[in-house]
């Protein structure tokens, strides 16, 4: 069997980067990197502090960004025997190195519309910064590749549900997630975004692992998506405000206890494990507050398996719950305080 290490580097014919480079470059250096390969590739670059874009001929936005929840880049790459996964004892990288290696291979042969931001992992910076340059891409919808796995599709708070079928139609399923720079850019230029699987897995450990075979075939899905035309898809924003004390029958949910084996994730910080938190079939993640009798629900978090999958939803396990958004809540609590 060919190493398909091997394979990968047949496959990419870049100008400046070696494959391994992508994953060791500074952020700084891998933009300077990127600017290049892009115009190697015909396209003009407008670059700026905290992004690079290049318009394309193709109407999708593809998304990726330039750091990674590591302190160091990785000098040492180790492969297993047979190539198809690739660490560091530094930490790889994967989110997000391993999707600005898949926008590389997509536009070999379909020329989107190319955002790359800086600084997501401290607050999405370099996609506020895009949103600030005064750039409104001519496309249908935006695609970030940036999530863990092989099957995710994150929307977050866009709830376009014609957009949702169209992108699970090419095998992906609809997952929960806390923030990606689609979070930002999806309602600024109001169209339909998702977030979609790049083959990594274990994210922001020093575990952290890449399935190249997994890459592989997620590129060759996103491929056949973006060759797919459709019309131009807005951002629906989610629904969730409810007045409190109305019966309605949307606010009892069916949730599953999470555990010890679990771990409670907000904006891609550990928290706690799941003892004592809940997880609806959507993987929005409860918490039971006294004061209001319901289960909670936090915005932001997710929960993970111990090697960084997302927790499975076990229908059997779920017993039905009264619920509230946060929002409500803290309205509910300030009622009662007044009235004390």
């Amino acid at each position: 069997m060919r190493n398909l290490y091997e394979q990968c580097l047949k496959l990419t014919q870049f100008a400046a980067m070696e494959f391994e480079e992508i994953f060791q470059f500074s952020q700084e250096r891998l933009k300077q990197a990127l600017e290049t390969e892009l115009i190697e590739n015909g396209y003009a670059v407008r670059k700026q502090r905290g992004f690079l874009y290049a318009e394309g001929t193709v109407p999708v936005l593809l998304v990726a960004h330039l750091d990674t929840v590591h302190r160091t880049q990785p000098e040492t790459i180790c492969y297993s025997a047979d190539g198809t996964v690739m660490m560091s004892p530094q930490g790889i990288g994967g989110d997000d190195r391993a999707g600005v290696y898949m926008i590389l291979r997509l536009i070999q042969r379909v020329h989107c519309h190319v955002l790359f931001c800086e600084d997501e992992e401290t607050g999405g910076h370099g996609a506020r910064a895009f949103t600030k340059s005064g750039i409104e891409p001519d496309v249908n919808y935006i695609v970030e590749l940036d999530r863990t796995g092989s099957n995710d599709a994150v929307f977050y708070q866009c709830r376009n549900r014609q957009f949702e079928r169209h992108i699970n139609s090419f095998g992906f399923q609809t997952a929960f997630g806390s923030f990606s720079d689609i979070s930002i850019l999806a309602p600024h230029l109001n169209l339909a975004a998702v977030n979609l699987s790049t083959g990594y897995y274990h994210a922001h450990q020093p575990g952290e692992y890449v399935r190249l075979d997994k890459v592989e075939e997620l590129i060759g899905r996103v491929e056949k998506l973006l060759q797919t035309k459709t019309e131009r898809l807005s951002y629906t924003q989610k629904f969730t405000a409810r007045k409190l004390g109305e019966p309605n029958d949307l606010q009892r949910k069916r949730l599953i206890a999470l555990s010890d084996a679990h771990i409670v994730r907000i904006n891609h910080q550990n928290i706690a494990d799941g003892r004592g938190y809940f997880m609806d079939i959507g993987g929005r993640i409860y918490l039971y507050l006294d004061e209001c009798d319901r289960m909670v629900h936090i915005g932001d978090a997710e929960a993970l398996c111990m090697d960084g999958s997302a927790a499975a939803y076990q229908a059997g396990q779920a017993k039905e719950y009264k619920t509230i958004e946060m929002e409500e809540a803290m309205r509910l609590l300030g009622q009662e305080r007044r009235a004390g």
